[in-house]
């Protein structure tokens, strides 16, 4: 059994987002993995580097598209995920002068983490990037429906 599974319920409905979020459960299940084989530290530490990597990298893409839909809430989104990094900088820091044991502390952290934080701050990141767009879509085709609307009405007789 994995240590963490993708469940339908975290898609936030944008293919990149969920993908990422997938990749980074799999770097979660995979140092889970080889913790339990007991493959040793440095393997586990790579991992974590990996997984550490990954995560950045997924922040950047995730706030480009957050910042790409104007979604208001952006700033402590950013804040969010500026937490998570410190809070992850510094469990790898001790992780690399102590034991797995740590690593144990890294995987839940960041599991319970991006649960929490794709459950809530995502889908309602995505959520209101949704609406924005379908009501500026609303919008253009009222103003269309008006225009083609304005065009078909008979003109006043001029004297």
């Amino acid at each position: 059994m994995s240590f963490f599974e993708w469940k339908e319920r975290m898609s936030v409905g944008d293919d990149m987002v969920d993908s990422d979020h997938q990749k980074l459960i799999g770097y979660l299940n995979e140092m889970h993995e080889a913790m339990i084989a007991g493959r040793g530290k440095q393997v586990v530490g790579e991992i974590l580097d990996k997984l550490v990597a990954y995560t950045k990298e997924h922040f950047a893409r995730e706030e480009a598209l957050w910042k790409g839909g104007h979604y208001a809430g952006i700033e402590q989104h950013r804040k969010e995920h500026k937490d998570c990094i410190a809070t992850v900088t510094e469990l790898k820091a001790k992780y690399a002068t102590g034991g797995v044991a740590l690593a144990i502390d890294v995987m839940n952290f960041l599991r319970d983490w991006l649960k929490t934080h794709t459950l809530k701050s995502d889908k309602e990141a995505a959520d209101a990037i949704a609406a924005a767009k379908l009501a500026s879509s609303c919008k253009v085709y009222t103003s269309r429906k008006r225009a083609h609307a304005a065009r078909r009405l008979p003109r006043a007789p001029t004297s």
